[in-house]
């Protein structure tokens, strides 16, 4: 007997920010802050203005965390480099 595997498209928004918390290590306060004062992310919102994220951007909040924990980089250097990265790649969302 064969099961099939599900596999998620990485820009689907599926994920609400409590699970993202708990997947990332990164407390959902922080993740708020990263959004609203940096502009680090970009979640998508339900109806009711809840926020909902992708894999994609699961994978970017441990880059930031990892950027931050590991190579001592300020959120303002994050957020400088995501910028360039993202212009170098012709990106208009990270």
């Amino acid at each position: 007997m064969r099961t099939e595997e599900h596999v998620v498209a990485p820009e689907l928004p599926i994920y609400p920010i409590r699970t993202v918390a708990r997947l990332t290590g990164v407390d959902a306060r922080r993740i708020r802050a990263w959004e609203s004062q940096y502009g680090l992310l970009r979640p998508a919102r339900t109806r009711g203005g809840h926020r909902l994220f992708s894999q994609r951007d699961l994978e970017l909040i441990r880059r930031i965390k990892r950027l931050i924990d590991e190579e001592g980089l300020r959120l303002q250097g994050v957020r400088l480099l995501l910028e360039a990265e993202s212009a170098s790649n012709g990106d208009s969302k990270r």
